[in-house]
């Protein structure tokens, strides 16, 4: 709980605390003796304001000039009334500082929130940058008090591998390293021509800015590409590197927005123009949209999600001692025994990280797998299973077996392999892969994939299938006959080729492609197999589920900016706080907590709603299928139109996706009494490889049967409606 210690408030006698431990499977791959080494620290707190400062996100200074423009640090609430944090001040007067957030920040007592902070440099002689920060107790015209912390800007040169910083989609500051073209590689550029970029992934539980991970390619000094070691926001890069819903608003630019790991990734590639701009760099410029791919172990696992979600921007990929999916990583058999049906809506759920089932998406990209023959932590099957299934499905693949070696070893990243298939992908002669005369695009989840051959599927027929297009072109004339499955609605981005022409399932019709039309490169399957052209606007509304609102229940996380979390009263607040204090620890996010009797702020972040007792306030809507009827229970309409109802009883809890405006998401969070709302609370979507459903009603019998012991669970399709392959009893 470093991240986000637990506060607690303790009336004078005597107290049990009752622990519960978890150990992580992943974390060594299942070796050794199951058991876990706890060192539980407990200190009395001061009261008040607390930032902490070995946790100070700060820009490197590279050249006496500051990286990037934003900062960021934990401020936890260690008192038992509500702090709001007011204004910000540079002591020293070295630095221009402001809030990044507008008006107060508020915390509720042990709430711990990131501050994110604008900083500019004044003085370029700085060593330290100080900061007060101002706030007050009880309500904003409270008692002021002041709390004060300090960090020391490392310096560097603008060509070593420094930290720069950028805000994540969800509203918060991250960092990633980046290392520019060397002056070597400046010489032979013209600055008008881009190089590609080179994302390393890094393993679990590591540091971007760590030696081991940020001075991890020093040997190849000359590459001709731009250099990022993502963080992914947190060691454990917040969900392994994966997406989590992207945008359909693509309106201006097709550009994915995702949540949480790999929409870091983006966000630090999106980035780097603008510190071309900051720093006034006059090498070679960048391209945001041409990528060189390669993770170690948990990053290796980050590299085969890029290749199979995102093929249309990859060049190239390395996966170096990766597992092939969580599923086939973490023993899934150790759980609950529960109903076939309760155990196929729960893998459903995790669909799209089962990479073995979408590596039909990057046929025709050139992949070099390397892997230990000795690895202890994530056995070579790993590798040669994927090597076998990309080969059956006639793509391109080496596999490189290092007789002997682990898991990981120095140079690990840069052997002779490696630094081979490196350099002649990164070469700036060296064509893009062609796009294969016959491609397939398979998707588990469209709100986190992005294009193939230009082609983005927006909504499956059925969300807990998997989806496929098959596309065999024919060049001399233009033509792509495209043969689909459980698709509903796609659109070509403006990464397609210019002027073809499309034909669907053995129709004789076509469809001509123009991209200067793009709101009209649309298409929708019609209820009799046929296909229709659609207009953009005339689909996207609320009632229909789209763009970040795809996915099962972790879409919750593919919030715009930070989340707000609205508690009914006391009864709710604990859980309120825990659910903000799960966001911080897990994904570093920020989340604001809002009575229930104040308006819903007017935000773009997604809404979780903590209800209790038989009377929750929960606005109806119109037409959703899930609702509380006051003073008997809740019901589920399943997909024929009945009513299944399940009556108040002791810990009964709920929760479910609801949709809001501008692509928005409320998570509702229900309990009866306290059993089942805290049971309902710990299905807040926060650990990876852990399937929720879009819906989930519990029972007092989940304490003791996992899974087995849920009333009802299911995914909701594009009208909102429960599917029919819902559990309900």
């Amino acid at each position: 709980m470093e991240q986000a210690p637990l506060v607690l408030n303790l009336q004078p006698g005597q107290h049990r605390l009752d622990v519960r431990l978890i150990r992580d499977v992943r974390a060594m791959g299942g070796i050794g003796e199951p058991d876990i080494q706890v060192s539980v620290e407990a200190h009395v707190t001061k009261g008040g304001l607390t930032a902490v400062e070995d946790q100070f996100l700060f820009p490197d200074l590279i050249d006496g000039e500051l990286a990037s423009n934003l900062a960021s640090v934990p401020i936890r609430n260690e008192g038992s009334q509500w702090l709001y944090v007011l204004n910000l001040e540079s002591i020293d007067g070295h630095f221009l500082v402001s809030m990044l957030e507008q008006g107060s920040l508020s915390l509720a007592a042990g709430q711990t929130r990131p501050l994110a902070i604008n900083v500019s440099l004044l003085h370029p002689s700085a060593q330290v940058f100080s900061l007060r920060i101002e706030y007050a107790v009880g309500h904003v015209h409270g008692e002021r008090l002041t709390c004060i912390i300090s960090s020391n800007p490392r310096r560097l040169s603008t060509l070593e591998p420094h930290k720069f910083t950028f805000l994540h989609s969800a509203g918060i500051v991250s960092y990633a390293i980046l290392r520019p073209p060397t002056p070597n590689v400046k010489s032979q550029q013209n600055r008008s021509e881009a190089l590609p970029i080179l994302l390393n992934l890094h393993g679990a539980g590591l540091e971007a800015d760590s030696d081991q991970v940020r001075h991890s390619l020093d040997v190849l000094t000359d590459l001709d590409a731009w250099v990022i070691f993502p963080t992914g926001v947190t060691p454990w890069s917040g969900d392994d590197w994966r997406t989590f819903p992207m945008s359909l608003l693509w309106t201006s630019i097709d550009a994915e927005l995702d949540t949480w790991g790999f929409a870091d990734v983006e966000a630090a590639i999106a980035a780097v123009p603008e510190w071309i701009a900051t720093v006034g760099w006059e090498g070679p410029s960048v391209d945001t949209n041409r990528w060189l791919v390669v993770g170690h172990s948990n990053g290796g696992q980050g590299t085969w999600y890029a290749l199979s979600h995102r093929p249309d921007k990859i060049i190239a990929a390395a996966p170096v001692s990766a597992y092939s999916s969580i599923q086939a990583y973490v023993p899934y058999h150790l759980w609950h025994e529960a109903d076939p049906l309760v155990t196929s809506i729960v893998h459903a759920s995790m669909n799209t990280y089962r990479h073995e089932l979408l590596v039909e998406n990057f046929g025709g990209i050139p992949v070099l797998q390397q892997h230990g023959g000795a690895d202890d932590n994530v056995p070579v099957y790993h590798s040669r299973r994927l090597n076998q299934l990309i080969s059956q499905a006639g793509g391109s693949s080496r596999y490189v077996e290092l007789q002997g070696a682990g898991h990981w070893f120095d140079g690990v990243m840069t052997t002779r392999p490696l630094r081979e298939f490196y350099e002649y992908h990164l070469d700036r002669r060296r064509a893009s892969p062609e796009l294969p005369i016959q491609f397939s695009i398979m998707v588990a989840n469209p709100g986190d994939m992005g294009s193939r051959g230009g082609i983005v599927v927006d909504q499956l027929i059925s969300p807990e299938r998997y989806g496929k297009i098959h596309v065999t072109r024919f060049p001399s004339s233009s033509i792509w006959v495209l043969k689909t499955s459980n698709i509903l609605r796609f659109h070509l981005s403006r990464l397609h080729p210019v002027d073809i022409r499309l034909r669907f399932d053995d129709s004789p019709d076509l469809f001509l492609m123009d991209r200067t039309q793009q709101d009209e490169n649309c298409f929708r399957r019609l209820t009799n197999g046929s296909w229709q052209r659609s207009n953009r606007e005339s689909w996207l509304r609320t009632e229909e589920r789209h763009g970040r609102q795809l996915g099962a229940l972790n879409a919750i996380l593919s919030s715009r900016g930070r989340f707000s979390v609205i508690t009914q009263n006391d009864d709710t607040h604990n859980v309120s706080v825990q659910i903000t204090r799960n966001l911080f620890q897990y994904y570093a996010a920020d989340a604001t907590i809002v009575e229930q009797k104040v308006r819903t702020p007017d935000e773009f972040g997604n809404v979780i709603r903590v209800l209790f007792g038989p009377e929750p306030r929960l606005s109806p809507l119109n037409g959703y299928p899930i609702s509380f009827e006051h003073g008997f229970g809740i019901s589920v309409r399943d997909a024929h139109g009945r009513k299944v109802f399940y009556g108040f009883e002791k810990g009964l809890g709920a929760i479910f996706l609801r949709p809001m405006s501008a692509e928005r998401l409320e998570l509702v969070v229900w309990g009866f009494d306290q059993t089942g709302l805290r049971q309902a609370a710990r299905l807040v979507p926060m650990l990876t490889g852990v399937g929720q459903a879009d819906f989930v009603i519990v029972s007092k019998r989940c304490l003791s049967t996992g899974a087995q012991g849920v009333l009802a669970m299911g995914f909701l399709d594009h009208d909102w409606n429960v599917t029919s392959v819902a559990y309900l009893t």
